[in-house]
């Protein structure tokens, strides 16, 4: 439009359909026939109005012109003789299509258009309908943005006056301009000029009386009830005083300014809101991490409580040796060194219950016993890991950012996709490396008979041991004191502690035989929990990469908005 009028002070029409701006303009210029009017929506077309004298006839009046502005909506220039319409002198009146009218998405668009290019908006409303959905949509979101100069016009106030009988509904008038006021000061931030009037009264007055514009100055002597009643000299003297040279430069000056004001406005309610959303996010990404920590913490916890099952496991066994030698007594362990104690060990150890350790029979056991309670845990990580990856997609779910990805990557400010962490591949692997780790200690432990042989055998040693002191010591001593060998002292001092050593001996050395027991049962089982211990670890790792990569998009996305 600015091509077809580009140094002229522009009036733009709009509002709904059938609220009778084209009625408006006809009363303003004065010509009924100037533009169609009715009830049914006339205006399907944007109508320009400017006066011209290049080649117009005052007798023809019109000459029109059919150009492109680059809106959806046809538009058509009129070009008519200053000399019969002096209101259009350096003006430029546009008729718009209703917003609210059939096609009223390209009449909508077209008439958006022309209200961002307007030096001066007159916004009509029906008194049948005042302030409807639409017109408040338009106000606020295309005029108010702009800061652009608007005057509210109530039209068709007759309505009211024939409807309220002899005393013409003023009561009901000034209820519909207060109504009309206050809505629109809401929307606008501002208290707009609103002026009731009534468009057909008007145009009925000036086709008897006067054609043309009145103006302020003929507004006194117009005494005709029809002319007040319709309080369109209001309108007029607005106009009047507000198209004026000083007036019209300083609107033009103005709206630019009131444009930029808008635009920054925007801008900046955009960009608190972004900051706001923002400040959201990084708040959001530092609760993930607090959340990882504390699962990562709740994990380990997990895995140390599995840890010590395993190694009560083997406690269990290792300490066999305590249980048999607790059930064995002095006596027995003598008599086992003699030879004549077989049957009570092997009855002593059947209770200790020493089958959990390896016997020929039970070997896969104790190895099964060990994988099932590993097994257990990878299944108690894997499972905490699948529950996290849900949890923090779920919460991302919620954000507003992730939302119009849709967690499928579609946004173009987060690229990638946020997606729930698959760990299936990492289960199977974790599950198929406990088997080696476990069997690597576990197959090369001595069996259940070995072990007893060996605890046999070493008690045999020290019960004979402790019965040669022992012997040693009481024999010489009773030849001594029997008369049948001479000893001194010294050596009588030396039976005697030969005595006490062989009877502190004994369990001395079976303590020592449990001990040695424990302590090789042990070692095997700090290096079972060695290699689990870096098999779960270097799962965690594993699990938090994966967890990290699964929001990276999102966190990419936050970092680069910082």
């Amino acid at each position: 439009a600015s091509d077809v009028i580009p140094s002229f002070f522009t009036v733009v029409f709009a509002g709904e359909f059938n609220s009778g701006k084209s009625t408006l303009i006809n009363a303003l210029c004065g010509n009924k026939e100037l533009l169609e009017s009715g009830v049914l929506p006339t205006t399907d077309k944007i109508t320009v109005l400017m006066a011209s004298d290049d080649g117009i006839d005052s007798k023809n009046e019109t000459k029109t012109i059919q150009v492109n502005t680059g809106v959806v909506a046809q538009t058509e220039l009129r070009l008519l003789p200053t000399s019969n319409y002096p209101i259009l002198k350096d003006l430029c009146i546009i008729d718009t299509p209703g917003t609210n009218a059939i096609l009223s998405l390209q009449h909508t668009s077209s008439t958006l258009r022309l209200l961002h290019d307007a030096d001066l908006i007159i916004f009509v409303t029906s008194a049948d309908r005042p302030f409807s959905e639409s017109e408040r949509q338009l106000l606020q979101t295309s005029i108010k943005p702009y800061r652009k100069r608007v005057v509210l016009v109530i039209n068709k106030m007759d309505i009211l006056e024939r409807r309220q009988g002899d005393d013409h509904g003023q009561e009901t008038k000034q209820k519909m301009v207060d109504y009309v006021q206050e809505h629109a000061s809401e929307l606008l931030g501002a208290s707009p000029i609103v002026i009731p009037v009534s468009g057909r009264d008007a145009l009925s007055w000036k086709q008897l009386h006067k054609p043309g514009f009145v103006g302020s100055e003929d507004e006194p002597n117009n005494s005709s009830n029809l002319w007040t009643r319709s309080n369109f000299g209001r309108l007029e003297t607005f106009l009047s005083e507000n198209l004026s040279a000083s007036s019209k430069i300083k609107t033009k000056l103005s709206n630019p300014l009131g444009v930029a004001e808008g635009i920054l406005l925007d801008c900046k309610r955009e960009i608190e809101r972004r900051q706001e959303e923002l400040d959201v996010d990084v708040a959001t990404l530092k609760l993930l991490r607090s959340d990882s920590d504390a699962w990562e913490k709740d994990m380990k916890s997990a895995l140390q409580r599995h840890r010590l099952k395993i190694n009560e496991e083997w406690t269990t066994g290792a300490q066999v040796v305590h249980r048999v030698l607790d059930e064995l007594t002095i006596v027995d362990q003598l008599r086992i060194g003699v030879g004549m104690g077989r049957d009570t060990f092997d009855r002593a150890w059947e209770n200790a219950n020493v089958t959990l350790l390896s016997a020929d029979k039970e070997s896969s056991s104790f190895t099964k016993k060990l994988i099932s309670i590993a097994s257990e845990c990878s299944e108690t990580l894997i499972s905490g890991a699948k529950k996290q990856g849900d949890d923090q997609i779920q919460y991302l779910g919620k954000r507003v950012s992730v939302i119009s990805t849709g967690l499928k990557g579609n946004n173009s400010k987060i690229i990638g996709r946020i997606d729930t962490p698959k760990f299936r591949r990492l289960e199977d692997e974790l599950q198929a490396s406990i088997i080696p780790v476990v069997e690597k200690t576990t197959k090369y432990l001595p069996t259940d008979l070995k072990c007893a042989e060996n605890v046999y055998t070493s008690i045999c040693r020290a019960s004979m041991l402790s019965s040669l002191l022992m012997s040693s010591g009481v024999c010489s001593t009773a030849l001594a004191l029997g008369g049948f060998l001479e000893m001194s002292h010294a050596l009588l001092l030396y039976s005697g502690t030969l005595t006490v050593a062989g009877a502190t001996s004994l369990p001395l050395g079976s303590r020592y035989i449990a001990r040695s027991f424990e302590k090789e049962r042990m070692s095997n089982a700090s290096k079972v929990e060695s290699g689990l211990e870096a098999l779960f670890n270097d799962a965690m790792e594993t699990i938090n990469g994966q967890l990290s990569d699964a929001i990276a998009p999102y966190t990419r996305y936050v970092k680069a908005e910082e």
